[in-house]
């Protein structure tokens, strides 16, 4: 993070923050027993300034930001909040828990804010299932692949459709099981695979299948099923299709974590000539991925 964001304040010790992320990964056995991608490239990732930068433009996307009051659901290691506040000016809140790995995490966000003199609490030690805000006090509420890894996905959703305001926007990215892609690990899947068949297919490929048992294999189905509690009350305006399409056609995506790998099938997908057939194949049997539900609070 440059310097003169935050006032001349000199840069964290990003070298020892992605030291204490990288440990975490390997220990928990995610580094090598599930993805192949490096716990150095995996902790860089996280703490990367442009994928924060990103984030931000995606929100950007859906809403104007300039003064509205923005919670983050799963905040990892605090990159979004931080750089949302220090570069971009927002007024950008999140949570995360504190048990097990999360707790690494959630230190490296406590320096992180320590650090740029940012106030301890704008990260709050809480799931995303129990929100520690009152009714209508964000008007947006963003969250990036966190859905697939809490303990209930319901209760998340409805945790943040508690907290929206009127005329509020909820956008959640969430990896689709419902597609060929697998950025956990880092592979090519079976669109709507079941667990048991997950947990086989993963230990042919030599990786450790008890993390397939701490994933909530969403797919569009599923979070159609979590979004109807809300019918009458949440809009859903879009779920990502247009945004997988234009990624797909054009090969204008980041390569974060495995999306090099992505990047690659896309292009021998190019090469065969059947993209248009993929893609309408696609459309119909909802393999967008990641899913982007963007959802309207209705005013009362």
């Amino acid at each position: 993070m440059a310097a003169e964001d935050a006032g001349l304040r000199p840069p964290p010790d990003w070298a020892d923050l992605a030291r204490r992320l990288a440990a975490v990964h390997v220990a928990t056995g995610f580094t090598g027993g599930v993805t192949r991608i490096p716990a150095d490239q995996v902790a860089r990732d996280m703490l990367s300034e442009a994928r924060a930068d990103e984030q931000v433009a995606e929100m950007r996307r859906i809403a104007d930001l300039r003064g509205k009051r923005i919670l983050e659901v799963g905040s990892g290691c605090g990159m979004l909040v931080v750089r949302g506040r220090v570069a971009h000016g927002l007024d950008l809140w999140g949570v995360e828990p504190s048990a097990g790995e999360y707790g690494a995490t959630l230190d490296v966000a406590r320096r992180l804010l320590d650090h740029y003199g940012l106030p301890q609490d704008a990260i709050a030690e809480a799931p995303g299932e129990a929100l520690p805000f009152p009714d209508a006090s964000f008007d947006v509420v963003y969250s990036s692949n966190v859905l697939e890894h809490v303990r209930d996905p319901q209760a998340v959703i409805d945790e943040a459709v508690r907290v929206l305001k009127p005329g509020g926007q909820l956008l959640f990215v969430v990896p689709n099981y419902g597609s060929w892609w697998e950025g956990h690990y880092g592979i090519l899947w079976l669109p709507r695979m079941p667990a048991w068949l997950a947990k086989a297919y993963v230990r042919l490929l030599g990786r450790d299948p008890a993390y397939v048992d701490t994933l909530n294999l969403v797919d569009r189905g599923r979070m159609e099923r979590w979004m109807a509690r809300h019918a009458g009350t949440m809009e859903v305006l879009d779920w990502g299709w247009d945004v997988f399409e234009q990624r797909l056609r054009t090969l204008a995506f980041s390569e974060w974590a495995a999306l090099a790998t992505v990047k690659r099938i896309a292009r021998l997908v190019h090469r065969s000539g059947l993209l248009e057939l993929v893609l309408r194949v696609g459309r119909r049997l909802h393999w967008e991925t990641p899913i982007i539900l963007h959802a309207r609070k209705r005013a009362p």
